[in-house]
């Protein structure tokens, strides 16, 4: 019962800020335009500054050197949930904006907000870190193959500079700093003025999120075959490969890094696609359809993996 109420408590969370994009909308607060923009801003000046901020002030050099296989094993998440939506991408017929969203889902999941609470719950004094550390390979794979994912092919110059965004130079600087210890001579104001700027990227996200489920009424919510092919593959194929991988790994990898891994491996989609879509050109209706279906669906499989995570890895 304590991961039934602690699941349901993110999922509310989660529900409710898509709820403030949603009531905005039908109130005629924010016009279609008036998304995008808020996207842009979101992706291009919001978000990197949430992730700089975030690993200069959260991390140390010890935590990532001591820690280095965490974000490869982030990144394997990533990696392996392309290989299996590409797949099935190529089995199901799908091509277009389904295919892309369907393969960024899988893909991509909501690595931070649904795994902060259980990485508290098997670590209280060092969950935080933990999650932070292998959070930088899950933001590289975003910032590399989720855009190129959700962009396509635009050719290399187009590609280069999606790459090469604020986000993902972010990362790079925020490391830099870390690592170097260029870190602690940046001001406490310039931090504090980057963590205030940095705070609304998951309200953002959602809120923009709820703007386009809004547009979509009630087939926001549609049980066809595209969306429970989705939250098949991202709340149970997916993670049941990866526990499989983590038993294999159990032995050669410390415990602590297998327990975060399974806990970021088994989280739904990625709640900021909505906002990358709208930036990059890609399908945000099925992007927050996505979203809200794999949160829903994945509040079950999740409470089920947290106990095989208990049983097997503690």
């Amino acid at each position: 019962m304590e991961h039934f109420f602690a699941i349901l408590e993110k999922i509310l969370f989660i529900i409710l800020l898509i709820g403030t994009g949603v009531f905005a909308k039908k109130m005629k607060w924010v016009s279609d335009e008036g998304e995008k923009d808020l996207s842009r801003l979101s992706v291009d000046f919001v978000w990197p500054a949430m992730i700089f901020s975030s690993i200069v002030t959260t991390l140390s050099a010890e935590d990532i050197l001591s820690n280095l296989l965490l974000p490869v094993l982030t990144a394997f998440i990533h990696l392996t949930g392309f290989a299996v939506g590409l797949a099935t991408c190529r089995l199901a017929g799908y091509c277009g904006s389904e295919k892309k969203m369907l393969l960024f889902h899988a893909t991509m999941n909501n690595f931070l907000a649904m795994s902060f609470p259980f990485a508290l719950f098997f670590f209280p004094e060092k969950g935080a870190a933990l999650l932070a550390v292998a959070n930088l390979g899950s933001i590289v794979i975003l910032w590399t193959v989720g855009v190129i994912i959700i962009a396509g092919n635009r050719g290399f110059a187009a590609t280069a500079r999606n790459i090469f965004s604020p986000g993902m130079l972010s990362i790079v600087a925020g490391a830099a700093c870390v690592l170097s210890g260029a870190g602690r001579f940046i001001p406490d104001f310039i931090m504090d003025v980057l963590s205030t700027l940095g705070g609304p990227t998951l309200f953002l996200g959602l809120f923009v999120a709820g703007t386009q489920i809004y547009k979509l009424g009630p087939c926001a919510l549609k049980f066809n075959g595209w969306n429970i092919l989705v939250g098949f593959l991202r709340t149970i194929l997916i993670p049941a490969i990866l526990f499989g991988c983590g038993l294999l790994l159990r032995g050669h990898v410390s415990r602590e890094s297998l327990i975060i891994f399974m806990i970021v491996s088994i989280t739904p989609a990625n709640v900021n696609s909505v906002t990358l879509a709208l930036k990059f050109g890609g399908a945000a209706n099925l992007a927050a359809e996505g979203v809200l279906f794999t949160h829903i669906f994945g509040a079950g499989t999740m409470i089920g993996f947290i106990m095989l995570i208990e049983k097997f890895f503690l």
